[in-house]
């Protein structure tokens, strides 16, 4: 992923807590043809004591995706944030519109899981996503029969992290009187993003100073 010095994320442990808020994730990885297949899944970061740190999911059997898993490909998984779009117009001088945003990229070969940890990573997953429910269900509830026959039609994979990208484009290369403009105007939207767009940018500005 290209980007510029000034909204290059390079922190580690918060690469890996914006991985953990923004778990759904674009898992990319090309076939054989060099024909890149993507997915669209919920993926888990999982650091072992020793600093070891690797991505876990999981996809249907049938996906053709599922064969490319433990070859000799890197695998691309992209975690995205909040993003919202930059008038022109708001800046006090000509200007060309532009984007800001939050994105982390992460690069590593992969593994198939076994049948034990692909029962263990689906426990995980339902334990976390059934949390905030009102009557939330687990792997026990369904019966562990139930389930391993479930996962017959899927294959769980590992992605050992190899390398991390991180990008917070956020205005940071602009004055403070046109960066308390973006502010303002992407206050005044009504969408969730714009909203979140300008607390990041301010906290971010008040960091910094």
């Amino acid at each position: 992923m290209y980007v510029p010095k000034q909204f290059q994320e390079n922190d580690r442990d918060g690469l890996f807590q914006f991985i953990r808020e923004h778990s759904f994730a674009l898992l990319v990885l090309p076939n054989e043809a060099a024909v890149p297949i993507a997915t669209h899944l919920p993926i888990e970061l999982q650091v072992d004591p020793d600093g070891t740190a690797r991505l876990i999911g999981h996809i249907s059997r049938a996906n053709p995706q599922a064969t490319l898993f433990g070859g000799k490909a890197t695998a691309l998984a992209v975690f995205s944030g909040p993003h919202a779009y930059i008038s022109s117009s708001w800046y006090d001088h000509v200007n060309v519109p532009t984007w800001n945003y939050l994105s982390v990229h992460v690069y590593g070969h992969t593994r198939v899981l076994t049948d034990q940890e692909t029962f263990d990573l689906l426990r995980k997953q339902v334990d976390k996503y059934e949390n905030a429910s009102a009557c939330p269900v687990s792997i026990e509830s369904m019966t562990e029969a139930y389930v391993r026959q479930q996962m017959k039609g899927l294959v769980a994979f590992e992605l050992e992290i190899e390398t991390m990208q991180g990008a917070a484009k956020l205005s940071q290369n602009r004055d403070d009187t046109n960066h308390a403009a973006i502010v303002d105007q992407l206050h005044q939207r009504n969408d969730t993003d714009s909203q979140r767009i300008a607390d990041e940018m301010i906290k971010r500005r008040v960091g910094k100073g």
